[in-house]
């Protein structure tokens, strides 16, 4: 392992804070003399530190007053080949995992810098000089036209690139992904032990856009077949607005609803859970003595809510450490060998799901 300088300590949890959402947009970070402090060593080393997250574009700093977190969107591409492009589907992004704090913890012991982007990024021009700018790049899919388009362009340029959380058919690059297979058949079987005979999978994508989303449907079908109940199935096909589309599932529910039978719903993921969850208490639905309700990721405000959500957990710091792995070894050893990586999930029991 490489002797580790000291202000590049300071700089790489400073770096960690910002990307992981602890230090927010225009915080104010500690002064030089706090940092110095705070890691026993020279003002001069503290200093340093802040420089470097200036000059990356990361940080401003105010006359007397200190340094602030510059908002992202504003962070410039460098033209060092030791800095890994991360794609992520939106600048802001509602319950998006902490896949950048484990992508940061594979490089530690590396010189790689990690720059994050939104998709829309990609769509202003910058996707000309990507061989140019970048060792490599880690890529969040969110649909599959985009995702083909990108991902063949990239193949062309010969740059290293692993896929994040979904996996794209005939795309040769290495991906990382939740079993989402198992999260669906897991969440069927947790309703089906309680004794419900209706249980829905709520989908507010078409399913040939999201793999992911693709593969707890079909997990969680294997379930529903293997004990010989129906499977039903709302999805957003038309992509009305979530409102619409909570209508529809409203009066599906209480079609199957009564006194004597409650319904499960299996949600693609927490977001859509909770908005869901929140309708269907406005339209004087009880959760979970009417209806019970599953998402998938454990997002942070899965625990908040009332009741909390029921929910499958993947490990996002997990799922970035292991894809920012396989980028460094891309990088430093180039090979056509490619391989879809699956990394286990697990259910998270709370109040939503519990029916009976």
């Amino acid at each position: 392992m490489k002797n580790q300088p000291l202000y590049k300590k300071i700089y790489q949890d400073l770096k960690k804070q910002i990307f992981t959402g602890e230090l927010v947009e225009d915080a104010q970070l500690p002064t030089e003399l706090e940092l110095s402090e705070m890691y026993e060593v020279s003002r001069i080393t503290s200093k340093r530190a802040l420089v470097e997250l200036e000059t990356e574009g990361l940080i401003y700093r105010v006359r007397g007053k200190g340094s602030f977190v510059k908002k992202r969107e504003f962070i410039p591409t460098t033209n060092q080949n030791d800095t890994v492009l991360f794609i992520m589907p939106f600048a802001q992004n509602e319950g998006f995992g902490n896949y950048a704090e484990g992508i940061l913890e594979s490089f530690k012991d590396t010189d790689f810098r990690l720059q994050m982007q939104p998709h829309e990024w990609l769509h202003s021009g910058n996707d000309y000089t990507l061989k140019q700018d970048y060792a490599g790049i880690i890529y969040y899919p969110i649909n599959t036209q985009v995702s083909l388009d990108f991902l063949y362009k990239c193949q062309v340029q010969d740059i290293p690139v692993v896929i994040l959380d979904k996996s794209i058919e005939k795309i040769e690059y290495d991906s990382v992904v939740a079993d989402n297979h198992s999260g669906g058949k897991i969440s069927a079987e947790y309703f089906i032990e309680q004794g419900i005979e209706d249980i829905f999978f709520i989908s507010a994508n078409r399913l040939a856009d999201v793999s992911s989303v693709r593969d707890r449907y079909l997990g969680y079908l294997s379930t529903m077949y293997e004990q010989q109940q129906e499977p039903l199935h709302l999805v957003n096909d038309s992509g009305k607005e979530l409102e619409y589309f909570f209508e529809d599932i409203l009066e599906k529910v209480k079609a199957k609803q009564t006194a004597k039978n409650s319904v499960g719903l299996v949600v693609e993921n927490d977001v859509i859970a909770i908005r869901l969850m929140t309708y269907l208490k406005q339209h004087n639905l009880k959760v979970p003595e009417d209806v019970g309700i599953i998402g998938f990721d454990n997002i942070q405000a899965a625990s908040l809510m009332d009741p909390p959500l029921t929910t499958i957990a993947q490990n996002f710091y997990k799922m970035g450490k292991v894809a920012g792995d396989l980028l460094v070894k891309q990088i430093n050893f180039p090979t056509k060998d490619f391989s879809e990586h699956i990394l286990p999930v697990k259910l998270i029991e709370r109040e939503s799901g519990k029916i009976r």
